[in-house]
């Protein structure tokens, strides 16, 4: 099976990095979707694809199931705003009524009704100790999907300009 066999949505695509990612090592993205309009120009000018404004809470599987062709292996790209999980609000600024805390359960929601064969989702570590991130990985492996959420890059190690404490590895992959 060639690479352009397979097909990518991204959700919470922002401007359009993870896009571009997929893009580089050959793997045809063919929506990326987000709240942020002021994504959109950057987003469609580096990945030349299309960007679709959409609040991921309120769209359904079938919005996004309409951009895979058939035949293809389907990828499910979803990177949820880190923000209610990273190490500054979990000790600065909690806010329980956060609405993105729910954006984890709207991607899971997505997931069980695309039934991708892949799905990635990128985020900060300390989202695997709330209870939005283990709901996620039920839904997961109630579809017998193969999960490892103990996966951590530390992105430095792979040329990304940053640095994190060691402590607090940069990313988890599921």
């Amino acid at each position: 099976m060639k690479s352009t066999d397979i097909s990518a949505v991204d959700l919470f695509c922002g401007v359009g990095g993870l896009t571009n990612g997929l893009m580089k090592s050959g793997i045809s993205v063919n929506a990326g979707f987000d709240i942020d309009n002021s994504c959109e120009y950057q987003f469609e000018e580096n990945n030349h694809t299309r960007f679709i404004s959409a609040d991921i809470s309120k769209i359904s599987a079938k919005d996004v199931a309409r951009y895979y062709p058939d035949g293809h292996i389907k990828v499910l790209a979803g990177c949820a705003p880190c923000q209610p999980f990273s190490a500054y609000s979990q000790r600065y600024d909690k806010k329980p009524d956060d609405l993105r805390w729910s954006l984890v359960e709207s991607f899971a929601r997505i997931i069980r009704g695309v039934k991708p064969d892949i799905v990635s989702m990128e985020n900060v570590p300390l989202l695997e100790r709330h209870a939005p991130f283990a709901a996620l990985l039920r839904t997961l492996e109630k579809m017998k999907y193969e999960v490892n959420p103990q996966r951590v890059v530390h992105c430095e190690s792979y040329g990304v300009p940053q640095k994190k404490d060691n402590r607090l590895p940069a990313i988890l992959l599921i």
